[in-house]
């Protein structure tokens, strides 16, 4: 799906070289009410316009029921224009435009993400938006039965980041609160700082939120993560005296009746290393306690070895 998307991208810009561009008054061109992209440095902008004469890439909208076109990319450029109009320039109030027609709202939404991220430096705040649009999209798409891959490698290619990158945004979504939520969507914190934010628990990001956003530091918060990490990733040995001992005699029945199910997968998909990934990040305190329980129970010294090297390897996943 993420190529015949990039491939419509594609055939809007071959298309600029055809006949199916239109020369459209600028009072004619609306902004969309879905756009969340920052419509700034217009001056600077429109000096850029004036001097090359005029807009040379094409807008593209859609024809509205009521009249007019709906801006799907090229929300500055109108906005360059109309500053320059306004200042009575020299430039002509006609624009070039490609006139698109959508089947549906999500695939007008995936166009405007698209043509924001593709040509053009953008903010955090709008990453995040960006993120939840295609993600909820992506969603939508799955429930009805498309098959699409996986949805982090999706994701990635949709909004032109790493995988690592989404993981950290995914990480936000799935455990931030809704402030820390809120404040990356104002653009108050970076998605970097959320993500730090998002792997303390909602008692510590609740009381970090109550500090006004210039006083939270990324740098102490992962420190903060950094602590945890070290005080959480013990190694523990045959004699080590400091281990916590646990009540009661435990056996392998008792761990079992005491932990809640976890399934790895919750669909029939197969379980890829993004599966494994995700599963060990959700269920981390889960499993931590139970290998606290079988190693505090083990009599082998090289079970307490294998034990020890694996719990060690699912900190190095949660906080990589």
């Amino acid at each position: 799906m993420a190529k015949m998307m990039f491939e419509n991208l594609s055939s809007i810009v071959a298309n600029t070289l055809t006949d199916s561009i239109k020369m459209i008054d600028i009072d004619e061109l609306h902004n969309s009410e879905d756009n969340f992209f920052d419509i700034n440095r217009i001056e600077e902008f429109a000096e850029t316009i004036l001097g090359q004469g005029g807009v040379k890439d094409n807008l593209v909208v859609r024809p509205l029921d009521t009249g007019g076109y709906e801006i799907i990319s090229g929300h500055r450029r109108r906005a360059a224009v109309q500053y320059l109009l306004d200042n009575n320039e020299n430039v002509s109030r006609y624009l070039p435009c490609l006139v698109q027609n959508y089947d549906d709202n999500d695939d007008k939404m995936l166009d405007i993400v698209l043509m924001n991220i593709s040509s053009r430096q953008i903010s955090d705040a709008e990453m995040w938006k960006s993120y939840e649009v295609v993600d909820k999209i992506l969603q939508n798409k799955k429930s009805a039965g498309e098959k699409f891959g996986r949805v982090r490698e999706t994701l990635a290619e949709y909004l032109g980041i790493s995988t690592s990158q989404v993981r950290k945004i995914q990480n936000i979504d799935n455990n931030a609160i809704e402030p820390v939520k809120d404040a990356v969507s104002n653009g108050e914190i970076s998605i970097s700082t959320a993500n730090e934010i998002a792997r303390l628990d909602e008692d510590e990001q609740e009381k970090i939120m109550k500090s006004s956003p210039d006083k939270i530091s990324h740098k102490d918060i992962k420190k903060m993560n950094d602590d945890k990490k070290v005080d959480t990733c013990v190694t523990f040995s045959e004699d080590d005296e400091s281990t916590e001992e646990i009540d009661g005699d435990f056996s392998e029945n008792d761990i079992s009746e005491e932990t809640e199910e976890i399934n790895i997968s919750e669909s029939d998909e197969p379980i890829t290393e993004d599966t494994l990934i995700d599963f060990i990040s959700k269920h981390y305190s889960d499993l931590e306690s139970i290998f606290a329980n079988y190693i505090s129970i083990a009599d082998n010294p090289d079970e307490i070895k294998l034990l020890d090297e694996f719990q060690k390897l699912i900190c190095q996943i949660n906080y990589e």
